[in-house]
């Protein structure tokens, strides 16, 4: 009897040490390969650094690497998270923007640990930038201090208690309105889509977002229960948005789900490819 071909799959959302990961991208791109995925999706917050190294491990092990970012946006102090696929890289006022937003990031940490010591929680913004070493630098940085100082038990923790949305410690990752972002990556001939619509907890602004440019959302995540999976499904059959899906994965970071636990079929990544050659007039 003839094999039965194994359907393509695609990881779509997934971090590396050059940002909030503790992996490195070789690594990560060797995880989706033992895990049976057959494309990924690098996208380290604000950076692409990591994408030159992917590449040739990718291309020896046959995984297809779609270059990939997550933005940081604020829409009235809520933290917004895009991810752009396809974007270029070399575009002018694309890395102008990174380059700010790196800065930015670094300021934030200060302002954050200045946030903590007001009350009681004393930690030193040298030790978190250490921690980040060459990748963007963030919350879950600041989380795993909080963790190595006794502050917290564990990260969620630290979220929930100190660095979260209205917590004591939490700073905005970025003052930029998404439209702003939703604008930059489709001007860096790239793909925008909105990630994990659960920590939005908003539809009305997805609407939003959808008028201002936005292609899809992230329907599929590890921190989507099937209702939500269901919920965001239908909202973006109702916006006319593409569903796309990846684990998160950030390796010791965080706690969450290994590579290709959140597994999305193959045609989500066809979509998001038919969408780019449609509205950017560009091909990846």
């Amino acid at each position: 009897m003839p094999e039965t071909a194994v359907p393509r799959t695609a990881d779509l959302h997934l971090h590396t040490r050059f940002s909030d990961g503790t992996e490195t991208p070789e690594r990560v791109v060797e995880l989706a390969k033992a895990a049976g995925v057959s494309c990924i999706a690098i996208t380290d917050h604000d950076t692409l650094a990591g994408l030159p190294l992917a590449e040739p491990v990718a291309q020896r092990l046959g995984i297809e690497l779609v270059p990939g970012v997550e933005m940081s946006a604020s829409a009235g102090g809520v933290e917004v998270h895009l991810l752009g696929y396809w974007v270029d890289g070399a575009h002018a006022p694309f890395r102008a923007h990174l380059e700010r937003q790196h800065s930015r990031r670094i300021g934030r940490i200060h302002e954050m640990v200045a946030q903590l010591g007001r009350v009681g929680v004393r930690i030193d913004a040298a030790e978190v930038l250490a921690l980040a070493g060459e990748g963007t630098v963030g919350r879950p940085h600041v989380a795993r201090i909080l963790v190595k100082r006794g502050y917290v038990a564990t990260m969620p923790e630290a979220f929930d208690k100190y660095i979260g949305d209205g917590k004591p410690g939490f700073v905005p990752g970025s003052p930029i309105d998404p439209r702003g972002i939703i604008q930059l990556i489709r001007d860096a001939g790239g793909v925008p889509v909105l990630a994990h619509p659960m920590y939005l907890r908003n539809d009305a602004l997805v609407e939003q977002f959808t008028r201002d440019g936005l292609a899809g959302i992230e329907a599929f995540h590890s921190s989507h229960p099937q209702e939500l999976v269901l919920r965001y499904e239908r909202l973006a059959e109702r916006l006319k948005l593409l569903v796309t899906g990846g684990s998160d994965f950030h390796g010791d970071a965080k706690e969450g789900l290994p590579v290709g636990a959140v597994k999305v079929p193959y045609a989500m990544v066809d979509a998001l490819r038919r969408w780019k050659t449609a509205h950017l007039n560009a091909t990846p």
